[in-house]
């Protein structure tokens, strides 16, 4: 519905960019608000019903999860919840990450009405990074993640190698766009998932101006889309690449000037 209203912006000293505060003097059906940015996720709803998966006719309805993660309640596990992906998991009565807040990689979905969910473990001795789909009453959160701290990228343009990239800090949430399944030569299905990310990278560039390598190196915020894929017959998802890759850098706008398209490609 349309609004009206007076918008209050602030921008700091060491800022670039005005902050949005607050709406104020906004009118809805002849009442009287004022709105502030963001979500709250307390009044956040997802119903969700295990006969439109082809599994028991159960509807659970979850409370309070987050926009990017997938759910998994009761009998019910959401079918992009798949084995040789990488997942942070949290209670959906808290804020705490399950697994001292590490993204394990899924094993194994188990069969019945309650399903178990086997992730990598730390010992192969004593294998305890599991759990089951009705082991919180208020249902799980799976937050997939494609990109870790420590990975590398090659930095191209088309066929030139720009740089290479070091992801320093992974921790802003990482969302899922779609799942894909795509044939293979063998007749079977390869697994992919497109997952938007927001890292921070060192990143170095390729000296070719003979300026000194202190100055081609760089700390700044990368965005993209991962392409995340998993074969037929095996275990393991890997990252294909990173495209749609934004960076925070008046880089970027020499990128765009030049309609250069950057794409990130691990390096093994």
């Amino acid at each position: 519905m349309p609004m009206f209203g007076v918008a209050t912006c602030v921008k700091a000293k060491d800022k670039s960019s005005a902050q949005l505060i607050k709406i104020s003097n906004v009118t809805i059906k002849h009442h009287r608000y004022y709105l502030t940015p963001g979500v709250n996720t307390i009044h956040r709803r997802v119903t969700v019903r295990g006969d439109e998966i082809g599994d028991i006719n159960t509807k659970y309805t979850m409370t309070g999860l987050e926009h990017y993660e997938i759910p998994v309640v009761g009998t019910y596990v959401d079918p992009r919840v798949v084995p040789g992906f990488c997942y942070r998991v949290r209670p959906n009565d808290r804020k705490d990450h399950l697994f001292d807040g590490r993204a394990l990689r899924l094993c194994s979905i188990g069969m019945g009405y309650a399903k178990r969910l086997t992730f990598a473990p730390d010992s192969l001795v004593s294998p305890d990074n599991y759990l089951w789909s009705d082991s919180h009453p208020d249902g799980l959160g799976l937050e997939p993640r494609a990109v870790h701290t420590g990975m590398k990228f090659s930095i191209m343009a088309g066929d030139q190698q720009l740089g290479e990239a070091s992801v320093f800090r992974a921790d802003a949430p990482q969302q899922e766009e779609r799942m894909e399944r795509v044939p293979t030569h063998s007749g079977k299905c390869a697994i992919i998932k497109y997952i938007h990310i927001n890292v921070t990278c060192h990143v170095k560039l390729a000296n070719t101006g003979g300026r000194s390598p202190e100055r081609d190196e760089y700390l700044m915020r990368v965005y993209g889309l991962a392409v995340v894929r998993k074969d037929p017959n095996t275990s393991i998802a890997y990252v294909e690449r990173v495209e749609n890759v934004g960076l925070d850098s008046q880089l970027n706008i020499l990128f765009a000037c030049t309609h250069t398209e950057l794409v990130f490609y691990p390096l093994h």
